[in-house]
């Protein structure tokens, strides 16, 4: 008889371990939403800068160098000229090789050599782009490969933008909470995402032509920043 009460009594004892507690069904995961929303903001820019560049081709390695160190020179002067810093004159790439001959049978003849130089102005003024590349090409000058506009100062867009985002991803949670009776109550996470859209003045390396030099009107324009949020929000009756 006492065996069999014991084990009614362990029995009981397993039973009560087994129950769910109140505090881990309280516990049960919220009902919540992902919502993701968008913010785009337009600026002007106030920065610039443009790469440049100087290919000279001679038959020796020595006139090749002197007309690159040359027509660098002179692009650097010219640029200075227009109210440039010196700092802000800055040497990319420079590059000295020699070019063999083509035909099937003269082996590795060398037949001249080539230097390439390019150089990355930056400016705090727009306005002066166009005349820089101006300067730049009527001194020797022969490429322009790439012109980028930016923003100094991005911090008051991106607040912006963000707060635009967070009110696009805002509204579709309520529109869509409404939609299953629902209401928002809360905010579980957040992520959030900030880029700057900036339009690349590629050229293409392309070697301007003597009319292009006469004058070179360049548009800023604007410059987009966009913002991107992903917010988790809880739902209630």
């Amino acid at each position: 008889m006492k065996r069999i009460r014991s084990m009614g009594a362990a029995l009981l004892a397993a039973g009560v371990l087994l129950l769910p507690s109140p505090s881990l069904a309280a516990e049960r995961p919220l009902p919540t939403i992902s919502i993701s929303g968008e913010g785009v903001v337009m600026g002007a820019p106030d920065r610039a800068a443009i790469t440049l560049g100087v290919v000279t081709h001679a038959g020796t390695a020595e006139a090749a160098q002197t007309q690159n160190m040359a027509a660098a020179r002179a692009i650097r002067d010219a640029v200075e000229a227009l109210g440039v810093n010196r700092r802000d004159i800055q040497t990319q790439n420079y590059s000295f090789h020699p070019e063999y001959s083509r035909e099937r049978n003269a082996g590795r003849e060398i037949v001249g050599y080539t230097v390439s130089n390019t150089v990355l102005v930056r400016l705090d003024n727009v306005e002066l782009v166009g005349q820089v590349i101006d300067a730049a090409l009527s001194n020797g000058a022969n490429t322009v490969d790439s012109l980028d506009f930016s923003i100094r100062d991005t911090k008051g867009l991106r607040r912006e933008a963000l707060a635009a985002a967070v009110r696009d991803a805002r509204e579709k949670a309520e529109i869509i909470a409404g939609s299953l009776g629902k209401r928002l109550a809360g905010v579980q996470s957040v992520s959030e995402n900030t880029r700057m859209f900036q339009p690349r003045g590629d050229m293409n390396k392309m070697v301007m032509s003597d009319a292009a030099m006469a004058a070179t009107p360049i548009e800023a324009g604007t410059l987009s920043l966009e913002a991107t949020v992903h917010i988790d929000f809880i739902l209630a009756d």
